[in-house]
């Protein structure tokens, strides 16, 4: 088993997607442990958007990085992500995978201060 991290991000109707991204991955890694909802102005965007609302999580795994991702990518279209979504600023749901059995794989992300927020309310 490998323990994984990852934090959701959505600024686009974020209480319905964070909301149904939980309960799909809680139903896939029933052991996951959600911190609470951390609401932040988006970072590097040059003009405004609707803030984020961002939720991390620890879980276990025998699933290996790659179909991680690709799982985190159909739950993310299944919430109404498009190719153009970053571009427009406008993010129905993203869902980062931070840490892989102790492998750091987004060391930006995990210096931000939202993903630094999200993570210290675990339990």
């Amino acid at each position: 088993m490998s323990t994984c991290m990852l934090c959701l991000g959505s600024n686009d109707n974020p209480s319905d997607n964070i909301s149904e991204a939980v309960t799909t991955l809680t139903r896939i890694f029933p052991d996951i442990r959600w911190g609470d909802t951390v609401v932040t102005t988006a970072e590097g965007v040059s003009f405004p958007v609707p803030d984020y609302h961002n939720r991390a999580a620890i879980f276990t795994t025998t699933m290996d990085i790659s179909s991680l991702k690709s799982l985190f990518k159909e739950i993310e279209k299944a919430c109404g992500r498009i190719a153009s979504s970053k571009s427009t600023g406008i993010v129905p749901l993203d869902i980062d995978l931070l840490q892989y059995d102790g492998e750091v794989l987004k060391p930006e992300d995990m210096e931000s201060a939202y993903v630094r927020q999200a993570l210290s309310t675990i339990r």
